[in-house]
């Protein structure tokens, strides 16, 4: 899939910026920024899919060695 870049102008913490550029391992800003928007579509992609999960087992999980 062809990503689209677009240039935008936001007033942003800078030291949350730093703070994230730390945790991701980034080295720009603009990388720490998509990396940190795409972390957040696959959280809510992994949450509705294992929403979807707990919902076809009506919440019960039932797996050889899980003990919940």
């Amino acid at each position: 899939m062809r990503k689209t870049v677009k240039r935008k102008n936001y007033y942003l913490d800078e030291k949350a910026i730093k703070q994230a550029q730390k945790v991701l391992g980034t080295k720009t800003e603009t990388e720490t920024i998509q990396k940190a928007l795409e972390l957040v579509a696959d959280e809510a992609r992994l949450a509705q899919a294992l929403k979807n999960l707990l919902d076809k087992g009506k919440g019960h999980i039932d797996a050889p060695g899980f003990e919940g």
